[in-house]
């Protein structure tokens, strides 16, 4: 018998109704133009469903020995009709006054009873209109103690619940009974855009206990036999928003042109239990994270631990993302911003390392990077006794305005091992050349040459080279070694080897590719004793 929703807060729905009916009986007092009575509020009373009661003005007392009233159940089939007879004047006067039947009605069946009632005053004169009504003669609910466990919620609290007692009241004994003859009650409140409501059963004694989340106003109500309802006050329910926040892994970061960047961070809110914040939890819609960035705008849920995270696929310059939560529900709308700025992968060669008698050693090579400019900054020379830790600066080197270098050093101590350190700058990365060790001859790649340059795809790409060996202070091919060919793409960040050719007389090598996407090449001779490694200077090819 329950309502999908909720009716007007009332205990006794029995307003009276002036609706037309049949004429009554005609007035017999001979007047010519009779003031015939006029009934209204035809009901049960108010205070207790178990009286009639109407109001009556005439222009002369009413008789209340003419008041006679039907009440028939208004049921299917069969409706059987009481008559009562028996009214006292409760207030007002017996012209202007409110009539109730003396005894409480002892009718057959609890129900929707239709009323009419007639009568004469003084004048003899009766009704234009019987008196017509309803009466609800049923059991209500009669509600005491209700209370709520809390009056504000928050994302910690979002439940509140409500206790009290339920009787039954009976208008046929006028005796109220703990329980409800229904057996149940419904907390309803507002959650989101609409209400809710959340059934309670109640024990034997009256009692029950209801528990629902809710964002404004709740109340408890009961369902009548004929689906009307009864309501307890309702109580203001505050809804207190949580604090909530952006935290991203870094706020600021660095990527390499071309590589691919993850931004993520945390979701969290002020939880008002401990005071600290906390993890916003995933599977909640409320929970969800706004994120605006170089990707567009995007609503992700949040995994274990408020966590969120978005990847940008290629890094192509400076960008920044927005993170938004919260602003409905339970939260409070929190932001931050992270911001990624752009590195060009910084490209060092070290082309000739010869180290002489005298104990000075040739730095000379060449500092770039792909696709940006010539980095800013010195090229550092560095030392370590075992070639693996402990390096230490022992000069630097200013690149021209191409990226080139060429100088000499002298050592102070002329043994271990060398390398060229670069440390970065605000726009390109840290970056070391192989370890160069003192012991070996140098050696080095010259006349390095990838061409023809452009070339069309598909076309062949011939790389040619001389490595050469320094024999004194004079450079001589050297025949008879295996050197490897890299190549890397454009925008990649480390060359991926495609081939190895020995050398031939006076050192020359040359090898044959396709030419399938632009990038550089560039050839390495790693050596075995007594010679030194070396690394030839790229040469940049654009396949077209």
């Amino acid at each position: 018998m329950r309502r999908p929703f909720i009716a007007p807060i009332a205990l006794i729905a029995g307003l009276a109704s002036l609706a037309a009916a049949s004429p009554a009986l005609a007035d017999t007092s001979g007047a010519a133009d009779p003031v015939r009575p006029v009934i209204s509020a035809l009901g049960g009373d108010p205070d207790d469903v178990g009286y009639l009661e109407f109001h009556a003005v005439s222009d002369s007392a009413i008789d209340p020995t003419s008041i006679a009233a039907q009440l028939t159940l208004r049921v299917s089939g069969d409706r059987p009709t009481t008559t009562v007879t028996d009214f006292s004047l409760v207030s007002g006067s017996a012209q202007d006054g409110t009539w109730r039947s003396s005894e409480r009605l002892q009718l057959g069946a609890h129900g929707v009873y239709d009323a009419t009632v007639d009568l004469a005053d003084a004048d003899g004169d009766h009704p234009a209109y019987l008196g017509q009504g309803q009466l609800r003669y049923e059991d209500v609910p009669v509600f005491a103690g209700t209370s709520l466990d809390r009056t504000t919620v928050d994302f910690d609290h979002q439940k509140v619940t409500a206790t009290g007692t339920v009787s039954t009241f009976d208008p046929a004994t006028g005796l109220t009974t703990p329980g409800w003859t229904e057996s149940k009650v419904y907390l309803v409140g507002r959650r989101g855009s609409g209400p809710y409501e959340v059934a309670a059963d109640v024990q034997a004694d009256g009692s029950f206990t209801a528990t629902g989340p809710v964002y404004s106003g709740v109340y408890v109500y009961a369902v009548q036999q004929d689906s009307q309802t009864v309501n307890t006050v309702p109580v203001t329910v505050t809804k207190v928003p949580s604090q909530t926040r952006i935290v991203f892994d870094k706020a600021k970061a660095t990527a390499v042109y071309g590589s691919s960047y993850t931004v993520g961070g945390t979701a969290q809110y002020l939880s008002s239990t401990t005071g600290a914040w906390t993890p916003l939890p995933a599977g909640n819609p409320d929970t969800e994270v706004l994120l605006d960035g170089p990707n567009g705008v995007h609503a992700y849920e949040l995994g274990a631990g408020g966590r969120f995270s978005e990847t940008l696929a290629k890094v192509t310059g400076d960008t920044n993302w927005t993170a938004g939560v919260g602003g409905f529900g339970y939260l409070q709308q929190g932001s931050a911003q992270a911001d990624l700025h752009r590195l060009y992968a910084s490209e060092l060669v070290w082309t000739d390392h010869t180290f002489t008698g005298s104990g000075a050693v040739k730095v000379a090579g060449h500092l770039g990077a792909a696709p940006g400019p010539v980095p800013t900054g010195r090229v550092q020379l560095q030392q370590s006794t075992d070639g693996r830790t402990g390096w230490t600066t022992v000069a630097t080197v200013a690149p021209d305005a191409t990226g080139a270098f060429n100088t000499w050093h002298t050592m102070s101590h002329p043994s271990g091992y060398l390398r060229l350190f670069y440390p970065g700058s605000a726009d390109a990365t840290a970056v070391t050349t192989p370890v160069v060790h003192l012991t070996r001859a140098a050696t080095r790649i010259t006349g390095f040459d990838a061409s023809p340059e452009p070339v069309r795809k598909g076309r062949t790409i011939t790389v040619t080279g001389v490595l050469q060996r320094l024999n004194g202070s004079t450079w001589t091919g050297l025949s008879g070694q295996r050197v490897s060919v890299y190549f890397r793409a454009y925008g990649a960040r480390t060359p991926v080897y495609r081939a190895t050719v020995t050398t031939g007389s006076g050192g020359r090598f040359a090898v044959h590719f396709t030419a399938t996407q632009d990038g550089t090449w560039s050839s390495r001779y790693t050596a075995a004793s007594p010679y030194l490694n070396s690394v030839s200077i790229g040469d940049y090819v654009d396949v077209r």
